[in-house]
This record gives C-alpha cells, sequence and structure tokens, in this order.
C-alpha cells in the first residue's frame, strides 16, 4: 500500500481549564505581550516543523494547522492515511492524549509519530500512545521511516502567516518564513532546544545565498497568488553567530539592493561580530536577544555591554525583544527587582520573563533530580500543562513558595506595560529613530532602508490615539503624546485617512476588550494544506488568514465554536482533568534525551488512560 501522511498539530481550543495560558498558537500575545490587553500583538504562529517535513517526503501528505476535534475526525475518515504524525510540546501532552484515541478509531490501520519537543518525555510515558517518536532532525527521521532517500537537500517550504494584529485591525499582507538551523551550541543548562539536538547545530540552509533566495522566492510566490509580503523570519536560535553564512547574507541584500524586512534572534555574543549598520543593512527591524539575569554567566551573553549593543542597534532602527529569567539560584527578590531596573533602562521594544525550568534531557534537569529539589507538588503527579515557563517547579532557597515566584512574574509584565507602555508604540519610537537617522545617509541601502521604516511608523499613527485614552499610566500617555508629535514633525502631517483611522482606533480597543473578555474570536482557526495530493502542492499565500480565526475562518461557525466552548470550560471546570497522572519517573529520575523510537511492525497495546479516552471520544460523538 502507498503511504498517505497526515501531519497535524495538537487540536485547538487552548486555554482550557487547568491549562497554562502562555501555550497556544500565538507567540506574541501568549509570551510576551500579555499583560497588554488589546494593544497586545495578535499573530497565530504555523507550526513550521510539519510543513518542512510535508515539503521534503514525496508521498502524498495533508497539513492541518489546529483543527478542531471534530475537523481532525472529518479528516481522519476521509483520508485513508498511513501513517499520522503529531507535532506537541510538553504542556500540549494532554491533547495527544486525546487525540491518540481517535486516531485509533477512525483510522485504524494507521501508525502514530510522535514528534516535536514534546518527545523529550520517556519512552514510558509516550510509547502507549504512538507506533514511532521522533528525537532528531525530522526530515531525515521520516524519510527513512517512510522509505525514502534521505540524502536529499532539504527544501524550503512556502509557509507564510498572517502579519500581526493589533487592536483587532488586519494588515492583509502576509509574513516570510525561512528555517536556516535548528539546535544551538550555546549550551545553556536550561535550553531545551539545545540539548534536544545535543548541543550540536542542523543546518537546514548552509550559505548565506541560500537563506537569501529562499526568502525572495517565497516572496515571489506570494505574490503571484496577489498576496502582498511585508517582511520575514528567519527562524535560527542563533543567526548572527554563525558570522561567515550571515556575512554571506549580507553580501547578497548589498547585491540586490533592497531594503529587506526581517524578524531573527542573535545573542550579545553572535550580535557583537556587526556593527549596527551593517545589521539594519541585513534588514532586520526586530531581534530577538536574552537579557536573562545580569550574574546568568552565560557564554552567549559575552560581547559588548546591553547598554551599548541596544543604544547600536535602535539607531539604525532595529528593535529588541529581550527575554529574562527569574528563579535562578543567586537571586533573591531584591535581585529580581535590581535587575529588572538594569532591564527596563534598556527601554526594550517588547521584553518577555520566564521561570527558570528544568526540562528533561537538559542539564539542569539533572541537577534537580540530583538534589531532589522538585516541589512535593510535583513529584508523584507532575501537572505537565503548567510545564510553560509560567510555573515554578522546584524548591528554591530564596522563596518559600513557588507561587511567590509566580507572584513576582505576573508583577513583572505588568511593570514592563505600565512603565514602557503598549510595544507597538515601542518599536515604532525605535523604527522613528531609524528613519530620523538614516533618511540623509550615504549608503543608498540604509536611506531605502529609512523609507521603508517611515511607512512602518505612519501606520503606528492611530494606535497613539488609542494609547492616548486608554494609557496604563500617565507617563506612557505622555510618551504616546509626544511619540505622535514626533512622527508628524518628522514624516508630515496626518492624512484625511489617517484622521479616520485614528479616530475609530479608541473604539476597536474596546470591541478587542469586549471580545477578550467574552472569549470570543481568541482562537485559531484551522489551515489545511495539501502536498501532491488531488492536484494541489501547498497552500496559497491568503488562506493563512484562516488561521487568525474570526471573521477569516466564518464568523458564524467561529461564534458558534466560542460558545460551545465557553458552555464546556463551566462543565469541566466541576470535574477532574486528564492533566495529571501518575508519572513520577519525569520528576524523581535522571532523564537523558533517549533515542528516536523506530516504528514497529504492529500497533501498541492501548494504555488505560488511552481506553479511557476512546470510550469518551465515542460518547461525545
Amino acid at each position: 500500500m502507498a503511504n498517505k501522511l497526515l501531519l497535524t498539530s495538537v487540536i485547538r481550543p487552548f486555554g482550557g481549564p487547568g491549562e497554562g495560558d502562555s501555550v497556544g498558537a500565538e507567540l506574541f500575545h501568549a509570551q510576551v505581550t500579555r499583560a497588554q490587553g488589546p494593544f497586545s500583538l495578535r499573530q497565530v504562529i504555523r507550526v513550521w516543523a510539519i510543513d518542512y517535513l510535508a515539503e521534503n517526503v514525496e508521498a502524498p501528505t495533508v497539513t492541518l494547522h489546529y483543527p478542531s476535534r471534530r475537523e481532525l475526525i472529518r479528516e481522519l475518515r476521509s483520508g485513508g492515511y498511513t501513517h499520522v504524525g503529531i507535532n506537541f510540546v510538553v504542556a500540549t501532552f494532554h491533547k495527544v492524549r486525546e487525540m491518540v484515541p481517535l486516531i485509533r478509531r477512525y483510522a485504524p490501520d494507521a501508525k502514530i509519530i510522535l514528534g516535536g519537543y514534546g518527545t523529550v518525555l520517556p519512552d514510558e510515558v509516550l510509547a502507549p500512545f504512538g507506533d514511532a517518536i521522533c528525537r532528531e532532525e525530522g526530515v531525515g527521521f521520516l524519510r527513512r521511516t517512510l522509505g525514502e532517500d534521505e540524502s536529499r537537500a532539504v527544501r524550503h517550504p512556502h509557509a507564510p502567516i498572517p502579519s500581526v494584529s493589533v487592536l483587532g485591525f488586519q494588515l492583509r499582507a502576509v509574513v516570510g518564513h525561512v528555517t536556516a538551523g535548528l539546535g544551538c551550541s550555546n549550551g545553556c543548562d536550561f535550553c531545551c532546544t539545545s540539548h534536544f539536538f545535543k548541543q550540536k547545530y542542523v543546518p537546514f540552509s548552509q550559505s548565506g545565498r541560500d537563506i537569501y533566495e529562499s526568502l525572495l522566492e517565497t516572496r515571489r510566490r506570494a505574490e503571484a497568488e496577489g498576496t502582498t509580503m511585508n517582511g520575514f523570519i528567519v527562524i535560527d536560535e542563533d543567526f548572527f553567530l554563525h558570522r561567515r553564512r550571515a556575512r554571506e547574507f549580507l553580501d547578497c541584500v548589498r547585491e540586490g539592493g533592497e531594503s529587506l524586512s526581517l524578524m531573527g534572534f542573535g545573542s550579545v555574543r553572535g550580535l557583537s561580530q556587526f556593527s549596527a549598520r551593517e545589521i539594519g543593512e541585513m534588514g532586520f527591524d526586530l531581534v530577538w536577544n536574552a537579557f536573562e539575569g545580569a550574574s546568568a554567566g552565560y557564554r552567549k551573553q559575552q560581547g559588548k555591554s546591553f547598554p551599548e549593543l541596544y543604544a547600536d542597534l535602535k539607531s539604525v532602527g532595529c528593535g529588541q525583544l529581550t527575554s529574562m529569567i527569574i528563579g535562578f539560584p543567586y537571586q533573591t527578590e531584591a535581585t529580581i527587582w535590581s535587575e529588572l531596573e538594569e532591564l527596563m533602562a534598556l527601554e526594550p521594544g517588547l521584553t518577555q520573563c520566564l521561570i527558570y525550568f528544568a526540562f528533561p534531557g537538559t542539564p539542569f534537569h539533572e541537577q534537580v533530580i540530583a538534589e531532589g529539589r522538585y516541589h512535593s507538588r510535583f513529584k508523584s503527579a507532575p501537572d505537565l500543562r503548567r510545564w510553560d515557563g509560567f510555573a515554578m517547579h522546584f524548591d528554591h532557597p530564596n522563596f518559600e513558595t513557588p507561587e511567590a515566584v509566580e507572584a513576582i512574574q505576573r508583577a513583572i509584565y505588568a511593570e514592563d506595560f505600565r512603565r514602557l507602555g503598549p510595544s507597538p508604540l515601542r518599536l515604532a519610537r525605535v523604527w522613528l529613530t531609524g528613519y530620523e537617522n538614516l533618511r540623509n545617509d550615504e549608503n543608498p541601502l540604509l536611506r531605502k532602508r529609512a523609507e521603508r521604516l517611515r511607512e512602518d511608523v505612519r501606520s503606528a499613527l492611530p494606535v497613539t490615539s488609542a494609547a492616548i485614552a486608554f494609557a496604563p499610566s500617565d507617563a506612557v500617555r505622555e510618551r504616546a503624546k509626544q511619540l505622535r508629535a514626533d512622527i508628524i514633525r518628522l514624516t508630515g502631517e496626518l492624512s484625511a485617512e489617517d484622521h479616520v483611522k485614528s479616530a475609530g482606533a479608541p473604539v476597536l480597543y474596546l470591541a478587542a476588550r469586549a471580545a477578550r473578555a467574552l472569549g470570543l474570536g481568541q482562537q485559531p482557526g484551522l489551515l489545511r494544506t495539501e502536498h501532491r495530493h488531488n492536484g494541489r502542492d501547498g497552500a496559497k499565500a491568503h488562506e493563512v488568514f484562516r488561521l487568525q480565526g474570526g471573521k477569516h475562518a466564518g464568523l458564524g461557525r467561529v461564534l458558534l465554536e466560542d460558545v460551545a466552548e465557553n458552555v464546556r470550560r463551566l462543565v469541566e471546570r466541576r470535574r477532574p482533568q486528564l492533566g495529571r497522572q501518575e508519572l513520577a519517573a519525569v520528576t524523581t529520575q535522571p532523564q537523558p534525551m533517549q533515542r528516536s523510537l523506530p516504528l514497529v511492525p504492529s500497533p501498541r497495546p492501548m494504555h488505560a488512560c488511552g481506553r479511557q479516552l476512546a470510550e469518551e471520544a465515542v460518547a461525545a460523538e
């Protein structure tokens, strides 16, 4: 029988009873701008791993991003699949436990393949739910599993995502994507990404030219489909650390003569290898950088000082998304607030704060196990739904309870918003600085960058109106007023369209706040894509707006689904949840990264929990 493959994310909805609200289909809103209310950046992120897998095998493949339970069942019934792959993280393992009985029931002959960073869990936990487990680079593993040629080069898929939405307003533009490589050689003791790949870097693009041409190709495809692509994300844990490849990319951009708009990731160590002007020439408007803790002592923090680096990057209009970690052994509450003061002085465009966490397979997990430091409530029945960077799981020498650290984390997000204000305006300030500094630059590429930044800054004018009306503090209100005045001074008076949008922004703010309070339109929509199947090979760029849910996914259907979900949550709060289970091995024994589990010839016996879920699945139909 010829292979036919279904690759899927975990099912929606997200944020149910007991689930960590940092886990879902969004990154900015869930982990970065979570305390900013309607000013939060909203953007559904694809599970790019399944897009890469679908692009790089020969078998007919369908990908599902964020299906509902009903949509998954419908696909399983109609598909005739030989293999079903599920991508998940530890905090969504409970959704895998719900999905597997459905697959066993509606596609009983299909082999189930588990993949993603959730596979750091041990075989004794995962094996009852999968016929194969991928704990390595997935393209080679899947080709090997399907009996295909492993030696072929990795191709980059055309896998755009919707542009960022603010105040409920969605630009009709998409953002392109290229994954330059996986893993990280920095080897931070807490980092699942680094230790999943054994501190080795796995390049998907060997050259800077390949990255550059792949970006242009995905944009060409979007434009051929009649869709605007106004920026790109380059996925690489430390893009600038690979100096030769990054310089080749810079040479290609200079040769092309066009100012790109990029978001990427870079450590102090990597960024310090380039001047700010070179980073601006490459096209980076936003770089995710790790502040972590002032005394954390990680190798990636070596290089320029944070104040020097951030000032240089801001001078060319490159904003920073800065991550902080709390819960390091040396930290007291006073230490944390002191380090936050250092971070606030840098005035990053966006701030993430996570709790120091011991994922299986990391040196920190081994240390916590050896010292017996897991908190009592996580030893016998760890709630994996809270393995999300927003829960304190081990005893700390300077804090009496985990809740004390979690409360500080919430306060940090609130303080960041109260003092620095909405991230869209913080980024606009950086981009305006870049425009002012570069608009008359002798470098033609940087002058083009200035003109592009000018357009981005002008688009922030309506947000200033909402911020003036609904600022979290008087200081932020004054910041918004000054930014608005500076935009007008440097880029020109408001047009009639600007006046209309500015007048409507406070109304959009109130509508977005109401929708969030009522739980309406907050879930992603299904993106279904066929590859080498029914004459289709990939999604059209305009189809990705379905990911944003709401009106893009059919407003009536979405509202009905939201109402049903709200009712379900009320019911489920009254009965035991599936998150807690007897998994003492995860928190009482060392968990070195295990090898992939190859495909077995026959289905594994269903776990008792799986049988229970299967019975519930049948009863729910």
